[in-house]
């Protein structure tokens, strides 16, 4: 139970995630509030999973438990980013603060912290997606072959929508992407693919790490 109440919270934090970056389409009000709304969730995810902090001084660290050490680290930081920043926004806390100085940098901060958190998360998801295509193959009886070529074919669409919409560029905010009018279907789509493409490579890599592991196991064994 406790299991499906932690994916529950974990996909409801990927959709508003993602509503949360068109902020274009839902506007200043909405996005305040699902701010404070994923803001709960993220809380209640970190207390779930507190035996992961806990264990963290325990046992031994692999290559894989060491990355997704280094993973979860970068992603609470970057939520962290995102939450300051998000509060930062409020014209009441930056009179008060006397923080106007800071607006430029804290926009900055906000969007690097937005797209670092895209991709994390992706690459936090792509580490544990074992786990979605097993309960996947319980509900639907689809060949692993169907799973892979839709797989790649996602990530192919990824990095046309990265290079399209200079992801590369708002993970730095280097300069300003111009924006234009378009669909929230398409947005959403586009983006979609690019959490899909961090998946799919960090999916199959870990694959990779895993069975390169057991064979080093079984080499010393021998």
């Amino acid at each position: 139970m406790k299991n499906k109440i932690k994916i529950l919270i974990d996909i409801t934090m990927t959709i508003l995630f993602f509503v949360l970056i068109g902020y274009r389409f839902t506007g200043r009000t909405i996005h305040k509030y699902l701010g404070y709304s994923i803001f709960i969730f993220f809380i209640l995810h970190h207390i779930l999973n507190f035996h992961w902090y806990k264990n963290l001084n325990k046992g031994k660290y692999s290559f894989n438990r060491t990355l997704n050490t280094f993973i979860n680290s970068m992603l609470f930081i970057c939520m962290l980013g995102l939450i300051i920043s998000g509060i930062l926004f409020n014209r009441n806390v930056v009179d008060f603060f006397n923080l106007e100085g800071i607006k430029v940098f804290n926009k900055r901060l906000h969007i690097i912290c937005c797209y670092w958190g895209l991709v994390l998360m992706s690459v936090h998801l792509g580490m544990h997606w074992g786990i979605f295509i097993n309960m996947s193959k319980k509900l639907i009886n689809i060949k692993k072959q169907i799973y892979m070529i839709t797989g790649l074919l996602i990530a192919i669409y990824g990095v046309v929508s990265f290079i399209k919409r200079g992801i590369y560029i708002r993970l730095f905010s280097v300069t300003k992407v111009p924006s234009y009018e378009e669909a929230f279907i398409f947005f959403f789509m586009d983006h979609l693919a690019i959490m899909g493409l961090f998946i799919f490579i960090t999916y199959y890599l870990h694959r990779l790490s895993n069975k390169l592991n057991k064979v080093n196991t079984i080499s010393k064994q021998i």
